[in-house]
């Protein structure tokens, strides 16, 4: 965990921001790797202190910045399912997330890293998060029970041998109206968990299309666990869940993003999906903060 960005694995902050970008067109790697270094100095010499910044790179990207040393798993986003029921490929570059205790500090230091970068990137998706109540989704469920609870477990789930990781982000939309037109129990079928006392649903009373027998998986004995750290935004008009997830390995998020999506060899899919849509979708590379120090050299 030492070797890691530090702001992966600091919880409790209220305020999040989100941002995605793409070079801009005939832009080289290496003009981003000047246009950041200042910004990214600061960041890596203050990386315990709040605001807390992470920083992840697409696949095409990572691999001219790193010369390579990036996961032989590391891949761009390819998009999942068919029909109704799709999580659309919006690959971008470049991803930075800032979260901390005050939403001033949070913005004055996303501003800072936008202005940083904006003569070579232009700014795809800009996300601001918060805390919904006690760690709930605006469906009204707690999010992120299943995730380790030790840090020991929360490496094993999220980072490879050096310290890197590999992080997949999704912007849900929720259709709230829809959900909450559903009696409290249906909800409960939906989600695979009580809504009050956050139980997980137990035998017969567990629906296989649920969200959590979905994403529950385990693959020659091994659970395919991964460390999310979500946050719910929005406003009166568009609203949902910025998804998160840190894992090991690329393969961990690909079995879950197939089981929702009706990829597997059941052909289920996950019923939340009915109640809330996947508008983008990219796979990151984060690496260690000795990786990102190469790019100040």
């Amino acid at each position: 965990m030492d070797k890691a960005q530090a702001g992966i694995f600091i919880e409790g902050a209220p305020h999040n921001r989100f941002l995605e970008f793409s070079l801009s067109p005939g832009v080289e790697a290496m003009a981003l790797k000047n246009a950041l270094a200042e910004t990214l100095a600061t960041d890596l010499e203050n990386s315990r202190k709040a605001p807390h910044v992470v920083w992840g790179f697409g696949q095409e990207l990572a691999t001219k910045l790193f010369s390579g040393g990036t996961p032989d798993d590391l891949r761009s986003f390819p998009g999942y399912g068919s029909g109704k029921h799709q999580a659309p490929e919006t690959q971008r570059d470049l991803f930075m997330w800032i979260h901390g205790a005050y939403e001033d500090d949070v913005f004055d230091t996303a501003r800072a890293h936008f202005k940083a970068v904006a003569p070579v990137c232009q700014l795809d998706l800009d996300i601001t998060g918060f805390k919904y109540r006690k760690d709930h989704d605006l469906i009204g469920f707690e999010d992120g029970t299943a995730n380790p609870k030790t840090d020991d477990a929360r490496s094993a789930a999220a980072l490879n041998a050096t310290g890197g990781s590999i992080l997949l982000t999704q912007k849900w939309l929720h259709k709230l109206i829809d959900f909450e037109k559903l009696p409290v129990a249906e909800q409960e079928q939906v989600v695979g968990r009580t809504k009050f006392e956050n139980l997980e649903l137990e035998g017969d009373d567990m629906p296989p299309t649920s969200h959590v027998s979905r994403t529950d998986v385990n693959v020659k004995g091994i659970a395919q666990k991964v460390y999310r750290r979500s946050a719910p935004f929005g406003d009166m008009h568009e609203h949902g869940l910025y998804f998160v997830s840190f894992s090991t390995e690329l393969a961990r998020h690909d079995i879950q993003l197939k089981r929702m999506y009706g990829e597997t060899d059941d052909g289920l899919h996950d019923r939340l999906t009915e109640f809330s849509t996947a508008v983008t979708g990219s796979y990151w590379y984060v690496p260690p903060t000795t990786q990102l120090r190469t790019l100040l050299d």
